[in-house]
Formats: structure tokens, C-alpha cells, sequence
């Protein structure tokens, strides 16, 4: 894989990741509203932080690899 797609790949997967924290995060609220337990949600929201900021910044290391 060129490293160029690679590049696409990553940015396609962060975008993916974004809306999946977008929704948890959506989630979390409604379960904070109605006083429900959020622990499960939260736990799921900081894995999917994670790996954002572990594909953010592969993504990084591509682009300045690019320039």
C-alpha cells in the first residue's frame, strides 16, 4: 500500500471513529438526563478516544512523511 493510501485509509478510519465518539457521547447524555447508569458507555467513549488519538497521530506521521 502506497503511502499515500494509507494516508486516505487512516483518515477514512478517523472519520468513522469521530462519528462512533460522536454517538456514544450522544448516548452518555440521554443516560445522564434520564439518570441511568453510564460507566459502560463511558468506558466504550475513552477506547474510541484512544484509538482517535493513536490513529490521529499515525496519520500525522504519514502526512509529514508526504512533505
Amino acid at each position: 500500500m502506497s503511502s499515500k493510501a494509507e494516508l486516505a485509509a487512516v483518515r477514512e478510519q478517523v472519520s468513522i471513529l469521530a462519528e462512533q465518539v460522536f454517538s456514544l457521547i450522544d448516548v452518555i447524555s440521554r443516560q445522564t438526563e434520564d439518570g441511568a447508569d453510564t460507566g459502560a458507555a463511558r468506558g466504550k467513549t475513552e477506547i474510541l478516544e484512544n484509538l482517535m488519538r493513536k490513529l490521529h497521530a499515525r496519520q500525522s506521521r504519514l502526512r509529514n512523511f508526504l512533505h
